[in-house]
């Protein structure tokens, strides 16, 4: 009674070989996408750096201090309330400024601070935008409501601050833990 028994269909087999024939075939013909999709893939906050056109070379040097965008200076050295996507304004001293110049216009297209951050071993590269001179706009910048990390972190910023402005010394004495 063997005959009751089917053999598989032939066309399963031929089907494998189709299928692993197709494959092949749509490795060899399959088309990359271009690179360079549109900014939806980019992610975070940051804006692009303006595309350095291959005409003209970007010429970046080191300096001691540099204006920010509100007409204040700031040095290496000074300490500055600065900003991070997603962080509070936070203490930072400020370690080395580098501004980089387009070699035809002369324009300076990025002008960035490189921080240490108070109370933490990281240290940052910033725009300069994201800077704010610490002891000058301390009140409209200290949290009164954060305590623990951020307390310290402005307790040390303030005492390597030293010229420490009465009102400063108020605010900081009056919220001491």
């Amino acid at each position: 009674g063997w005959q009751e028994v089917e053999p598989p269909p032939p066309s399963s087999s031929s089907y494998s070989l189709d299928s692993s024939h197709s494959e092949c075939s749509s490795t060899e013909t399959y088309d990359v996408p271009p690179p360079g999709e549109p900014a939806s893939s980019s992610s975070g906050p940051a804006p692009a750096p303006p595309p350095s056109s291959t005409t003209s070379s970007v010429f970046s040097k080191s300096v001691s201090k540099c204006l920010l965008p509100d007409g204040r200076t700031v040095c290496v050295g000074d300490i500055v309330w600065a900003k991070i996507y997603g962080f509070p304004w936070w203490p930072a001293r400020v370690l080395g400024i580098t501004v980089a110049r387009r070699g035809d216009t002369g324009l300076a297209v990025r002008q960035e601070a490189r921080v240490s951050w108070f109370g933490s071993p990281t240290t940052s590269f910033l725009p300069l935008s994201q800077l704010s001179p610490f002891l000058e706009t301390f009140q409209s910048r200290f949290d009164k409501k954060r305590k623990g990390p951020y307390r310290r972190a402005i307790a040390e910023a303030a005492s390597a601050a030293k010229q420490l402005t009465p009102e400063v010394r108020a605010l900081l004495t009056q919220f001491e833990t």
